[in-house]
């Protein structure tokens, strides 16, 4: 497997690899926050939530004081699982762990808020729930954009321990 720097050099190549190949596949007018869209979620998925968060690695102390938050799924996710190192269940379901602590955690910083402030913590709450479900239907070249980054920088980490592997066992 290769070291996390070579899998923070191969997530910074691509994510400027694909500027280019984003400026020549979409037609014109460009819509430059889709591209920013991209390459942030390709950047995000190779070096935050990264295949490798099973394990306590740099992605892991990436998050610094925070990195509590993935101890439970460093616990129920095997390392090189399926589950984990897989090229499009991997990155969803890291993402849907993450939107799920975060939704979580707004819920609590919500319930924090009410006990000082009068707000209505459950329309806010279903307010940022529709917001993220409408996300495909109202921004759909950024929605895309953002699956396609997500799924690049876990597939790029799969396609290099693949590699890295064979080559191992070949030599």
């Amino acid at each position: 497997m290769p070291s996390g720097k070579v899998h923070d050099q191969i997530t910074i190549a691509a994510a400027a690899a694909c500027v280019p190949l984003w400026w020549n596949l979409t037609a014109a007018p460009r819509d430059l926050s889709a591209g920013v869209v991209l390459i942030g979620s390709l950047l995000f998925s190779g070096l935050l939530i990264s295949p490798d968060l099973d394990l306590n690695s740099s992605i892991y102390k990436r998050w610094g004081p925070l990195r509590f938050l993935w101890w439970p799924y460093q616990k129920a996710v095997p390392h090189r699982s399926w589950m984990s190192h897989s090229y499009v269940f991997g990155p969803l379901l890291r993402t849907a762990y993450l939107l799920a602590v975060v939704y979580g955690v707004l819920r609590i910083g919500l319930w924090t808020i009410r006990a000082v402030f009068p707000l209505d913590r459950n329309a806010l709450s279903r307010q940022w729930l529709h917001a993220l479900l409408h996300l495909p239907r109202e921004h759909p070249a950024h929605f895309y954009m953002l699956v396609l980054g997500l799924l690049l920088g876990a597939g790029l980490h799969c396609i290099a321990d693949t590699v890295w592997s064979a080559a191992k066992r070949r030599f």
